[in-house]
């Protein structure tokens, strides 16, 4: 009997030592050790933006909710903010020694021409008409300015000094005329018109004793002289309905298509200050679509994405060479 009360009282002090060990959790129990995260892994650039990651860029954004204006570096780093405000401040251009910019802007009412200095500082209103003034570009000495504007009720080019002084028409045909290009040699005008077979580029002598038609419809427009003069670039529908890059000879000759995309439109060429690149903007759609910058090769061989933002980005303009 006293074994038998033995054996109970050591076998129930043995449950409650087991109970106890159970309930128990050690302080210095370690803790599972966490996943680590892998760092993230740098976007590779390709060797087209590399080639020219040191120049600089100019364009327009609406990544703050309207239109600004930016700058950035050629591989698309570095962006930068000039303009900020409620307004649409568009159509960015760079001063012959890049010093200055000059856009449009609607921030008093109706588009306007304005100029400030590269940084964004010192921002001066040039124009002041109740009409469209916009889409301006510079004479190659940088001491005029050229732009379109409906104050004549249809659209016509018109010069003035870069001050806002002295403004001329240009321009007076039948049909609308706008987005000029000046020559490097300062000697003609490259710009759109619609008086025949619809859209077409023009190139006009700055005496306006010539004035010649260099495409064949197709929606040709918005023309954007080489740095030596030696050729034309333009956007055209010939070869689809949106519009992709061409490249011509001044006097229309040797029409050569540089992108080849029947889904996006390809618009807003420019040359580089060398005339070995052309910056340009593509969409899907051009109303609604995301634009984005991209750099290509000027024999259009190799094509580079520069912005990668879900806002839309166009009208780049580059950094003169005087500024490299």
């Amino acid at each position: 009997m006293l074994l038998k009360l033995q054996r109970f009282c050591l076998l129930a002090a043995m449950l409650v030592l087991l109970t106890a060990c159970d309930n128990e959790e050690p302080n210095d129990a370690p803790s599972p050790s966490p996943t680590p995260t892998p760092p993230p892994q740098p976007t590779e650039v390709p060797p087209l933006l590399q080639e020219i990651a040191e120049q600089m860029l100019v364009f327009q954004s609406d990544r703050d909710g309207d239109w600004e204006i930016y700058t950035m570096h050629a591989d698309g780093s570095n962006v930068v903010q000039l303009t900020d405000n409620t307004a649409a401040d568009e159509y960015p251009v760079w001063s012959p020694d890049g010093s200055q910019i000059v856009f449009k802007s609607n921030r008093d009412g109706n588009f306007e021409i304005y100029r400030m200095n590269a940084d964004g500082s010192d921002q001066q209103r040039l124009t002041d008409h109740p009409a469209q003034d916009e889409d301006p570009a510079w004479s190659p000495d940088g001491t005029q300015i050229i732009f379109h504007s409906d104050r004549v009720s249809t659209l016509e080019i018109y010069i003035m000094n870069a001050d806002g002084s002295d403004l001329t028409q240009f321009t007076e045909t039948i049909g609308k005329n706008g987005l000029p290009a000046w020559s490097p040699d300062g000697q003609w005008i490259a710009y759109t018109g619609n008086r025949y077979l619809g859209w077409n580029v023009y190139v006009t002598s700055l005496d306006k004793t010539q004035d010649t038609r260099i495409t064949d419809g197709h929606g040709a427009c918005r023309p954007d002289w080489s740095p030596d003069g030696s050729k034309i670039a333009y956007v055209s529908q010939r070869a689809d309905d949106k519009g992709d890059i061409w490249v011509m000879n001044p006097d229309g000759s040797d029409k050569s298509q540089r992108t080849f995309d029947e889904v996006n439109y390809d618009y807003y060429p420019a040359w580089s200050p060398d005339g070995q690149y052309l910056a340009y903007a593509k969409t899907s759609d051009k109303n609604t679509g995301n634009w984005e910058i991209y750099i290509m090769s000027a024999d259009g061989q190799q094509h580079a994405r520069v912005t990668q933002h879900p806002a839309r980005d166009k009208f780049p303009d580059w950094r003169p060479r005087a500024n490299l």
